[in-house]
């Protein structure tokens, strides 16, 4: 049974995705409040030429950081000169990165709405699809639904759910983001400067939405107001269960310790630590850097004091492989990944546990690809970046701490 469950953690909020009693899929964000998709009439007070930037304040003197590279498209409530932009402009800007310690906060004008199924992106190229939809006859078909809402001023892109879903339902919601679109351009042509033109949803509405229907049997929480939401959201966005029945909402007790149910802090210690073990005794060590992230496979004690052959590598690095590609999804790695597994002579050994490898990491709904086996023997990956690693979203960076779990 796959179940989503939204708690407490530390002094953060989590979204965690269970298949089968087992925690595969965990999103946290902070207890206050984030601008991160929202929708503004911005004034620019500020143009820095030497970094081709303008900084647009969004209101409550919250400066943000524009790149003007990119404004192309831009859409301007009022104009102060015919420079590409000025002081003094009032510009429809989306808020795209949070600001990070002295960062200030990313906007774009080239703001985009998203729903289950499709996206739809100001100034946007046409109607794009999503790479994991990979049947040709489907991703024709696809593109022939969404021509009629084809446009010159916004693009459309068919996200991976949009294969799972009826044609009627894909319609259904480019005719919503299209009409929000319409909404927001006719508001903002009225309205004055530091308006918020559009609040994105919150953070366990958007895990929600994203699922893949009727993958999800039960939701739970033990948070009044978040369970008012969904409930509130589903009655706009219905989704049913693998039964056709409605997904049920369960409200747990606020009293009720759902990380002692769930098991969370055994999960969320595993996906802090450098180091997991393997049932073997074989051992995961995962090191992010700057440019990528580094996972080493080790015999550890599966192989302490026994006869080592080709075979017992073999199967170590396929215990490895599974793991590893659950270990991806859980820490939310992304980037270029290199794995370093235990070294096999035999071709058929290297090209089975490629074909392994490949399967688990086609379950992952984020896109991750194999790129290639390097001259060196290494294995490397690259993930589609969503959103922050887990540790990065809980704030807590690789420290001289280093913890040891058991699978």
């Amino acid at each position: 049974m796959n179940e989503l469950v939204i708690t407490n953690y530390k002094n953060h909020t989590i979204c965690a995705v269970y298949e089968d009693q087992t925690m595969v899929q965990v999103s946290a964000f902070q207890n206050m409040e984030t601008f991160l998709g929202n929708i503004y009439i911005g004034r620019v007070d500020n143009v820095v030429k030497n970094i081709n930037a303008a900084f647009v304040n969004i209101g409550d003197k919250i400066s943000c950081y524009l790149d003007l590279s990119s404004v192309e498209g831009a859409i301007f409530t009022k104009k102060q000169s015919k420079k590409k932009v000025s002081i003094g402009d009032e510009i429809i800007v989306q808020v795209t990165k949070d600001a990070v310690k002295t960062k200030a906060p990313v906007v774009s004008t080239n703001f985009s709405l998203t729903g289950k199924h499709v996206v739809l992106i100001h100034h946007g190229d046409g109607i794009q699809l999503s790479k994991k939809i990979t049947n040709k006859a489907q991703r024709a078909q696809l593109k022939e639904v969404a021509i009629p809402f084809s446009s010159l001023e916004y693009g459309i892109v068919l996200r991976t759910n949009a294969q799972f879903a009826a044609e009627a339902e894909i319609l259904s919601e480019l005719e919503e983001v299209r009409n929000t679109y319409h909404e927001i351009l006719s508001q903002a042509m009225h309205r004055v400067k530091y308006t918020l033109l559009y609040k994105e949803l919150p953070e366990y509405l958007k895990q929600l939405r994203d699922l893949k229907e009727f993958t999800l049997a039960k939701i739970t929480t033990n948070l009044p107001k978040v369970y008012d939401e969904i409930c509130e959201y589903l009655k706009q966005h219905p989704m049913k269960t693998d039964a056709e029945l409605s997904v049920p909402v369960c409200l747990a007790d606020h009293d009720n310790n759902l990380g002692i149910l769930y098991k969370i802090n055994h999960y969320m210690e595993q996906a802090l630590h450098r180091l997991v073990y393997l049932k073997s005794g074989a051992t995961i060590v995962i090191e992010p850097t700057e440019a990528l992230t580094v996972i080493d496979v080790n015999t550890g004690k599966a192989v302490s004091g026994k006869k080592t052959s080709e075979d017992t590598f073999y199967r170590i690095n396929l215990e490895a492989a599974k793991e590893i590609a659950a270990q991806i999804r859980l820490r939310n790695i992304s980037g270029i990944i290199i794995i370093d597994f235990i070294n096999m002579t035999k071709k058929e050994y290297k090209e089975q546990l490629v074909d392994q490898l490949r399967a688990y990491l086609d379950k992952d709904p984020v896109q991750t690809e194999f790129v290639e086996i390097t001259k060196l023997g290494l294995v490397e990956l690259t993930r589609k970046k969503t959103n922050k690693t887990l540790a990065e979203q809980l704030e807590e960076h690789k420290s001289t701490e280093k913890g040891e779990v058991n699978l």
